[in-house]
């Protein structure tokens, strides 16, 4: 049976929601590159061989790997939860995230890493943190030959650091993959028709 005209079901009404949050979601996605491109300090990580830079702006703290509680039911990569001073924080392992080993390197760092625009905040694990540098965003090129891997679709490009290569990620558009935010909680159905008026 159909609503009478004018009212809306609550799969119209969701549906609806989704189309505005995604339309919002387009026009912020050129902002990220913008703003790395704009940045001149980044923070630089080794995972393996490969170094990676990220915007120092995306980087709210830098810890030891801390005790990590795990969660059942998620990707290996997903190592679990953290508590870092009360925040309850998710940990990602980029090692099994980009399919290596999840060995813990004595020299392991947890980069703690949020989006700008909205209170969403992970911890990844990285092998070693080098340094903050500064990069001129006119030095951020596109690799000479396609890159693969998991990584792939959120590099900005590459660089060159002190002689060695380093591939620039786009950290924003990682932290609102549809791998990373699949374990947030669903909004409720509250929210999404509060968000219709």
């Amino acid at each position: 049976m159909r609503p009478p005209t004018g009212e809306r079901t609550l799969r119209e009404a969701i549906a609806a929601a989704d189309r505005a949050r995604d339309s919002e979601s387009t026009a912020v996605m050129a902002a990220p590159v913008a703003l790395a491109r704009a940045s001149s300090r980044f923070v630089l990580f080794g995972i393996a061989s490969t170094q990676y830079a990220v915007p120092e702006a995306y980087v709210t703290e830098l810890e030891t790997v801390p005790r990590v509680t795990p969660v059942p039911h998620v990707p290996e990569w997903l190592r679990g939860v953290t508590n870092l001073r009360g925040d309850i924080v998710s940990v990602v392992d980029l090692r099994v995230y980009l399919g290596l080993s999840g060995f813990v390197t004595p020299t392991a760092r947890l980069l703690v890493v949020r989006l700008l625009d909205e209170p969403f905040t992970t911890g990844l694990i990285v092998d070693a943190v080098d340094r903050i540098v500064a990069i001129n965003p006119d030095d951020i090129t596109p690799p000479a030959s396609p890159l693969e891997g998991p990584l792939t679709p959120y590099l900005i490009g590459i660089c060159s650091v002190g002689g060695r290569l380093v591939a620039v990620l786009d950290i924003d558009r990682l932290l609102r993959s549809p791998d990373l935010r699949q374990f947030e909680e669903p909004r409720s159905v509250e929210a999404a028709a509060a968000d219709l008026h």
